[in-house]
């Protein structure tokens, strides 16, 4: 245990390097940094490293070197963490954004691959059949329309749209199979 003349001198070493130089490393800090609370901060912690070893320190002409390079290597360190933080969120959002573009470029294959089928059955039914699917499908027109625009039933309308749609079920089924 310390002897009260040793703890008094130490805290009359530690007061007078706070006093003295506090408001010096601020703005040193501050000129690294480029942000006055961070440097704030940065400097609280090396007095509080200060004090964690100010029984090794020697009340010299060195001392202000001492005080002035752990708050550049703060700093410093400060700095490297901030970097090595930035550079590891850059190559997740990099790897993020080449994994939607892949899924991007997956699904407009896909989706290629579905319109073509959908076009080579529509393209396989006969004309009128085609004509009516796209009256109601494209234009968006009901069947009554249909009907009345191509002089027959609704129910033939009916009939030939459940036929287009069971044939584009049975072509795309094998593209989902789930």
């Amino acid at each position: 245990m310390k002897s009260s003349a040793v703890v008094n001198k130490e805290l009359l070493l530690f007061n007078r390097l706070f006093d003295e130089y506090r408001t010096a490393l601020v703005s040193f800090a501050r000129s690294y940094l480029k942000d006055s609370d961070l440097a704030e901060d940065i400097v609280q912690d090396v007095f509080v490293k200060i004090w964690s070893r100010i029984s090794e320190i020697n009340d010299s002409s060195e001392t202000k070197n001492l005080v002035f390079t752990v708050t550049k290597n703060a700093c410093i360190s400060y700095l490297r963490q901030q970097a090595n933080s930035i550079k590891y969120q850059n190559a997740v959002l990099a790897k993020i954004e080449l994994l939607a573009l892949e899924n991007s470029t997956i699904e407009q294959i896909e989706l290629k691959e579905l319109q073509s089928r959908i076009d080579s059955t529509l393209k396989s039914l006969p004309l009128d059949y085609q004509e009516i699917f796209l009256l109601n499908r494209d234009e968006g027109l009901r069947y009554t329309d249909i009907a009345q625009q191509k002089s027959i039933s609704v129910k033939t309308v009916e009939k030939k749209i459940s036929l287009t749609l069971k044939k584009l079920r049975n072509s795309l089924s094998c593209l989902f199979w789930f």
